[in-house]
């Protein structure tokens, strides 16, 4: 189980939302969500997520610049970022690595393939020695 993980989305298309709400819920996941970069900064702010799943294309303000502005903030830098295009440009890959993602996944996605970011990047530290 995710051990209440919280997840941010941030994503225009409603119908990606509501998808990747759906999976991740029943992974036992806790998920708030914004429809837009500014907004999506404004969530990281204030509930702290665990992971942000971030659109690059979106209004108002995009993923990369989005995601520049929370690694920039001290409050959110530790934040892993993951971000998710329908563009399949090599160079946004690299774009999203230079401005801090940890991790790039083409739409479609297979949702064992967000499983596997997830479990990867909020697994639990070791215990000490």
């Amino acid at each position: 189980m995710a051990g209440e993980k919280k997840v941010l989305l941030v994503d225009d298309h409603q119908s990606v939302l509501r998808l990747l709400e759906t999976i991740l819920r029943l992974r036992g996941y806790q998920v708030v969500y914004a429809s837009d970069g500014v907004e999506g900064i404004e969530m990281a702010q204030k509930e702290r997520p665990d992971l942000i799943l971030l659109d690059v294309m979106m209004p108002n303000l995009d993923g990369f610049k989005a995601c520049r502005m929370l690694k920039e903030d001290p409050a959110t830098r530790e934040i892993p970022v993951i971000f998710l295009s329908a563009r399949n440009e090599k160079a946004d890959a690299e774009t999203g690595r230079r401005a801090g993602a940890v991790a790039f996944v083409h739409k479609p996605f297979k949702s064992q393939e967000i499983f596997s970011l997830l479990d990867r990047y909020l697994a639990p530290a070791p215990l000490p020695a």
